[in-house]
């Protein structure tokens, strides 16, 4: 039998798997562009509901902010706009003293936002809204130990300022000034490390 005979036979008695692997192939292909396609549209989607919501609350109207943040917290717990969405929600909620409904829309990011930034930026808040109310310390728990924010690292200088802990304050005041800082930001590092000397 020659090499031509054999390539024939082999694809006679092969034909139905090769067709069915070409078929699965381009089902595969096609769903996941699909489904790539689908995920860009909903992403969009929730960007500009996203948008409309800030828009209205610029404007002065607080609900579709509020009611963006509820369902989406739901809907879509780990996206961007829901995170975001939910830093102008605890906003509000902290201006309308509500503490507990901002707590929660701060702990939603916490836990669910894959953003590190943002993340901090939530934990910065809680942790000042939790000083306000002299809980120092849950803001010592949520901020660790070590913190590598600088923002945190003064917070938890403020912590221990308040706590008559002024060695531990001047601690991390000094260490927000390892830092790449703001010339702002320097200043009331320093005016409050000679307050406490």
């Amino acid at each position: 039998m020659s090499d031509e005979e054999k390539v024939v036979s082999w694809f006679e008695e092969n034909y139905k798997s090769l067709i069915f692997g070409v078929v699965i192939g381009l089902t595969l292909l096609f769903g996941y562009k699909s489904y790539l396609s689908s995920q860009n549209s909903d992403q969009l989607e929730l960007s500009r509901q996203f948008d409309l919501a800030v828009t209205s609350y610029q404007k002065g109207s607080n609900s579709d902010i509020l009611s963006f943040s509820k369902l989406n917290m739901i809907e879509n717990s780990d996206n961007i706009y829901t995170s975001l969405a939910n830093l102008y929600s605890a906003k509000i909620m902290y201006l309308e003293n509500q503490l507990e409904q901002s707590y929660l829309f701060l702990d939603h990011i916490i836990y669910h936002s894959d953003d590190n930034e943002i993340v901090n930026i939530a934990k910065y808040r809680k942790a000042k809204i939790l000083i306000e109310e002299m809980k120092y310390e849950q803001a010592h728990t949520l901020l660790g130990n070590d913190p590598d924010n600088y923002q945190h690292i003064e917070l938890k200088g403020d912590l221990h300022y308040l706590q008559n802990n002024d060695d531990e304050a001047l601690r991390y005041y000094n260490k927000v000034l390892a830092y790449t800082i703001t010339p702002n930001e320097k200043k009331n590092i320093i005016a409050k490390i000679n307050f406490i000397k």
